[in-house]
Parts: C-alpha cells; structure tokens; sequence
C-alpha cells in the first residue's frame, strides 16, 4: 500500500482544551466541590469528578488538594489587586475609591473564601499567608503613595500612616476570612459601612 493509500487515523471525542484552560476549569470544580463540604474529607477523585478530567490531568497542574486551595485564594487575590488598579484610574475621591474597592472585595472572595484557609497545613497555608500578606501590602502602597503625593502638592495637612492602614486592611482581610468561612457571607456584607468609615479613618488624619 502506498503512503497516499494509507487512511488518515481520526481522533476520537472531544478536542483537548488548552491547558490554560484545564486548570481552570479544576479551580471552578473546586470552587463548587469546595462549597458543599468546606473542604472536610474532600478528595482529589472528587474535584477530579466534578471537573469531568483525570486524576492525571489534576496532578499535571497541581501537587495536591491544598495546592489547588491555595491557588484559589492566589487568583481571586491577584483579580482584586488588578480590579484596584481600575478603581484608582477611574475614580477621584478617598469615599469613592473605598466604596468601590470593598464592592470588588465582596464580590470577588465569596467564591474563594468560604474555604476555611487557616485549616491549611504545610507549603499551600505559607502560600496563602504571603499571598494575603502581599495584598495587604500593595494596597496599603498604593493608598501612601496617593497621600504622600497630596500631601507634597498641599492639597491635605497630613501624611498618611502606614502602619495605621495596613492594621485596618489586615483586620478587614482577616474578619472576611472568618466570616465567609463559617458561612456568614451576609452578615460580612452588612459591615461595609463599618468598613468604609474605618478605612477612611485610617487614611485621614
């Protein structure tokens, strides 16, 4: 038979997603997987199984289950800094800018939060703290930043307190851990008033 006689071999099912796209569709299937069981007795076969993929496909992404929790809470952190940024460009006022700041916060750590992260052990708990940590950190830079600048144009009386902010995003940052944690996501919502009046404490004089 000739080369050109040879039948070309047809692939069978659905095409291979992308990888980018695998590893999130396991993050989505964790999310939900995650949901029903706050993470207790939750397997890799069952997020495996919620994502529709092999074992061998989770374990090309991801080192274990806390790997992947961990990255939960990484990839909603790293949308809420970039959604910060937006709001700094877009908006003028200190009121403004922490209104919509905590509107991104509520909307975007539901999802990721309802896990409880401080039941995390090893490598992937380290993760989430330096990620949080980190967060913390660019936001409190970029609200100084913004003072110092007002304050050397004359445009307020005073330098911004660095120490001040960050207790005051900390504290916010690790109530909403709580909270959404044990499932008290509406109750968490109905402090942001609360929240604006403190951050706009710490950012004032």
């Amino acid at each position: 038979m000739t080369e050109a006689a040879i039948p070309t071999k047809r692939s069978r099912g659905r095409p291979a997603l992308p990888r980018e796209s695998q590893r999130q569709r396991l993050v989505e299937a964790a999310i939900r997987a995650f949901g029903r069981t706050n993470g207790e007795k939750l397997t890799v076969s069952d997020i495996v199984r919620e994502a529709g993929m092999s074992s061998r496909t989770f374990y090309d992404h991801f080192e274990s289950k806390d790997d992947l929790v961990a990255e939960l809470f990484m990839s909603q952190a790293r949308r809420f800094v970039a959604e910060l940024a937006v709001i700094a460009q877009r908006t003028k006022g200190a009121v403004e800018r922490c209104e919509e700041g905590i509107q991104v916060f509520l909307e975007l750590f539901p999802s990721a939060s309802t896990i409880d992260f401080e039941r995390l052990g090893g490598d992937a708990a380290e993760r989430v703290r330096a990620e949080r940590r980190r967060c913390v950190n660019l936001i409190a830079e970029t609200i100084v930043s913004e003072g110092e600048a007002l304050y050397d144009k004359g445009q307020v009386h005073y330098r911004p307190n660095r120490a001040k902010i960050e207790l005051v995003l900390m504290g916010i940052e690790s109530l909403s851990l709580r909270y959404y944690s044990e499932g008290r996501m509406a109750e968490f919502a109905a402090l942001r008033p609360v929240m604006r009046e403190m951050l706009l404490h710490a950012i004032g004089p």
